[in-house]
């Protein structure tokens, strides 16, 4: 295998501090699909160029919510229409 890729997986204590949140944080995410980890035997291990990029993708998709909502943006409306 690959020793290099492997020297960029980090466990959930180590990823917590790097992130600077705390270990439950970090299983939360992980629990809701929202950080990408292997599992080591027992252990969870997050690769930190993958961890890079999801982070990166949600705070692009953050700041586009972000830059609508200021400029009013809204969703069209749908009209409706009583049943008949």
């Amino acid at each position: 295998m690959n020793q290099k890729h492997h020297d960029h997986r980090v466990s959930v204590r180590e990823l917590a501090e790097l992130l600077r949140v705390s270990t439950d944080t970090i299983r939360r995410a992980y629990r809701r699909g929202e950080l990408p980890a292997i599992r080591v035997k027992t252990r969870l291990r997050f690769d930190l160029e993958e961890v890079h990029r999801v982070m990166q993708r949600q705070a692009d998709a953050y700041g586009s919510a972000r830059r609508c909502a200021a400029s009013g943006a809204r969703r069209p409306h749908r009209e409706t229409t009583a049943p008949a």
